[in-house]
């Protein structure tokens, strides 16, 4: 590809006090094109096709959680769908179909991870369970708060802050990143069983799955958001650097 790729970035269909609007947050327009690739917007249902057409590849970003029913799991009450929303599952997961459909390169973001996730046959973990590091070895966390162990924090939790990620040796994000990375953290849910060829590729201290790739067709998804910054993490363009690679590459 001798120009600079083309590449949509879904939104949120959203009310608030100016109305009805489309929200995408600036980070990610700057991110993509900082490494390389022209960033548009991608927000209508109706025009799924045209974007397919005019874009390069696709990035699905954060937003609600994605309803239980779209990874075969059920619900008991209303608190099970809270934060969801139908809309948006149903934009996320068309626009993400006919990608897929067309072969073109997919970088899924924290619920977008979800998104490819549970559209290739995955489940979730819709609370992540609560751990602490007590010497040496993770073991469920029934307290509720926060406690310290030989002067640091011992509760894991991956609701806010940074943490480590493990790579796996041969993968993608290991020619970028090595071994291991400083990843932000801000999800109560995360990948569980992953869906059919989807290999996990990196993973938090406690097991849970940070980022996977696809055997074969060009798709990643990562669960950390890096254009974004935070106490103890500075905002990364690698991750978004590897995708324009991977779509310049065409793999």
């Amino acid at each position: 590809m001798d120009r600079k790729p083309i590449v949509a970035i879904t939104a949120e269909d959203i009310t608030d006090a100016f109305g009805d609007v489309y929200y995408m947050a600036k980070e990610y327009g700057d991110a993509v094109r900082e490494a390389g690739g022209i960033p548009i917007g991608a927000c209508s249902y109706d025009v799924i096709d045209d974007y397919v057409k005019q874009a390069d590849a696709l990035i699905i970003v954060g937003a609600q959680n994605v309803h239980p029913f779209r990874y075969g799991q059920t619900v008991a009450t209303f608190a099970d769908v809270m934060g969801t929303s139908a809309p948006k599952d149903d934009f996320d997961f068309g626009i993400l179909a006919a990608f897929l459909k067309a072969g073109k390169p997919v970088l899924g973001i924290n619920r977008g991870a979800h998104v490819i996730n549970a559209a290739l046959g995955g489940t979730m973990l819709r609370a992540i369970p609560q751990k602490i590091y007590v010497e040496g070895k993770f073991q469920d966390d029934n307290a509720n708060g926060y406690s310290e162990v030989e002067g640091s924090y011992s509760v894991y939790t991956h609701g806010y802050g940074y943490q480590i990620a493990n790579i796996e040796e041969g993968s993608r994000l290991a020619k970028y990143f090595g071994k291991q990375t400083v990843i932000n953290t801000f999800h109560t849910q995360a990948c569980d069983k992953l869906g059919e060829g989807l290999k996990a590729t990196a993973k938090a201290e406690d097991g849970i799955i940070e980022a996977f790739e696809h055997e074969s067709k060009p798709i990643i998804g990562i669960q950390w958001n890096p254009e974004h910054p935070c106490e103890g993490y500075a905002a990364d363009s690698t991750v978004y650097k590897m995708f324009i690679d991977m779509i310049k590459e065409g793999k």
